[in-house]
């Protein structure tokens, strides 16, 4: 599995929106500081607000805000949120896609890495990536 850029710049987003203290920011203003270009953050936004880990508002002062506490959105939410499930291989996601299912020791292999990263990256927080940067 890789982590894309969008994934990778919904994070950043993500975590410039948890050091605003629950102020709106505009996505241009994000997108500029977090060197995103512009009309990607804006998709990554509306991304963001349809997965429930953003909230937008319209108008002068709006923008984006956290829709929950930095300590409650995990990366698995996001990465999940901006790719789809977690996957090392297709068998694992697509029980159909391999005739050799039930049999097969390599899947369970596959399967193991797909559970060691998804409690992985549950236990990882935006609050919990502040917290490293000393940010909060």
């Amino acid at each position: 599995m890789e982590i894309s850029r969008r994934t990778d710049y919904a994070l950043r987003i993500l975590l410039d929106l948890a050091r605003s203290d629950a102020e709106p920011i505009s996505v241009r203003t994000i997108a500029g500081r977090q060197d995103v270009p512009y009309a990607f953050a804006r998709g990554i936004g509306r991304e963001l607000v349809s997965a429930g880990l953003a909230e937008s508002s319209r108008g002068v002062n709006g923008g984006l805000v956290l829709a929950r506490d930095p300590g409650d959105i995990s990366m698995l939410e996001v990465v999940e949120a901006m790719q789809g499930p977690i996957s090392c291989a297709v068998c694992t996601s697509d029980p159909g896609w391999c005739s050799r299912m039930g049999g097969c020791s390599v899947h369970r292999v596959w399967t193991g890495a797909d559970e060691m990263l998804k409690e992985y990256l549950g236990s990882k927080s935006l609050g919990g990536l502040l917290e490293s940067e000393g940010g909060r």
